[in-house]
């Protein structure tokens, strides 16, 4: 039994050391950004959008990573006289995935394609609608700044732009968006508010 448990033991050990060393965990507190879904169809959208934490697994080598999002907010702005009722315009999403594949080997920008999922949405109307879902693919630019925010394994992702396809309920739509880092976003603020008043 002793040597079962040994060799269990020195698995998890080897495991975890491995994993280390293969594989690059970062974090930050989220971003908030804007986007535009369009499709010439007449159902084109301005979205606002917020994401609270993110976490990232990136394989050090091979630089291709899966982010996960735990909560993100949206917001749809329609740009159609007719705004459809089925759907309230704040929506949460609870699993919200993203896959990368970075292409280009540099510590402050990442440039490559993705490949995202957004499930499990709730709104007022409606509550959770396991029928609703966001399947997005394209290519994503990042500007890294890690010294901005110092904690440890904090993923500045300082401002990101996406631009690709979409397949929101089975429309197909192209998509654009920019977003930048929730605390760097809001120390520029504060900072612009600061330089302001000082004047």
């Amino acid at each position: 039994m002793k040597k079962i448990f040994l060799c269990g033991f020195f698995i998890i050990v080897l495991t975890k050391t491995n994993a280390e060393n293969l594989f690059d965990f970062t974090w930050n507190f989220g971003d908030i950004g804007v986007g535009l879904n369009y499709s010439g169809n007449d159902d084109d959208n301005i979205e606002l959008n917020l994401s609270l934490f993110k976490f990232t697994l990136e394989h050090k080598e091979k630089h291709i990573g899966l982010e996960f999002v735990p909560v993100k907010y949206r917001h749809l702005f329609e740009l159609q006289d007719e705004v459809e009722s089925k759907y309230d315009a704040d929506r949460f999403s609870f699993l919200n995935v993203n896959s990368y594949w970075d292409l280009i080997e540099s510590k402050n920008i990442l440039l490559g394609p993705f490949l995202s999922m957004n499930y499990l949405f709730e709104d007022s109307l409606n509550g959770i609608s396991p029928k609703e879902y966001i399947f997005g693919l394209g290519l994503r630019f990042s500007f890294k700044l890690q010294s901005l925010i110092n904690l440890d394994k904090y993923n500045n992702q300082l401002f990101s732009t996406e631009i690709g396809y979409r397949n929101i309920n089975t429309k197909s739509k192209f998509y654009f968006s920019m977003s930048v880092d929730l605390i760097s976003g809001l120390l520029g603020i504060g900072e612009a508010v600061r330089m302001k008043g000082a004047k």
